[in-house]
């Protein structure tokens, strides 16, 4: 088992498939080691999404103000970044530390779908009550059918 420390956290990351190399030219065979670097990578990765979905879900549980469709951007970008990080480390290398921040990651993702279906709910069933409404005040009643006794 080797360690890779990220810098930014002053972590250890361990490592049990392949060793990690601390100099790429000192790798004859590139796809044996996996470079330190792309820890780092994905560690960072994983911190974006997770602010931003901290940001967003605390917006749609009303303890804040955002932006949805900045926000829907930034997070597409930053779940891409996650994408090529983890295909640059592969599934198979992940240390335990970054499967466990992936798995509140995933946590995180459902909490905030659930958030945003509830939100576009409220803005249909909003919609429809002002769609409702402007109908009903156009209309003199001379094409409507009487509801009720005649």
């Amino acid at each position: 088992m080797s360690e890779v420390i990220d810098s930014e956290r002053n972590e250890l990351v361990l490592h049990e498939e392949k060793p990690v190399v601390q100099d790429a030219e000192q790798s004859e065979d590139k796809d044996a080691y996996i470079l330190p670097e792309d820890y780092i990578a994905l560690s960072k990765s994983i911190d974006r999404v997770d602010n931003l979905l901290n940001a967003e879900n605390e917006a749609l549980v009303g303890k804040g103000e955002i932006d949805l469709e900045e926000s829907a951007y930034l997070k597409g970008r930053a779940m891409l970044d996650l994408d090529m990080a983890g295909k640059a480390v592969g599934p198979e290398n992940l240390p335990s530390e970054i499967v466990v921040r992936l798995q509140d990651l995933q946590e995180k993702l459902s909490v905030n779908m659930k958030l945003l279906s509830t939100q576009l709910n409220a803005v249909k069933e909003v919609s429809g009550l002002l769609s409702q409404v402007m109908k009903d005040h156009d209309s003199d009643g001379t094409y409507e059918s009487m509801v009720g006794s005649w």
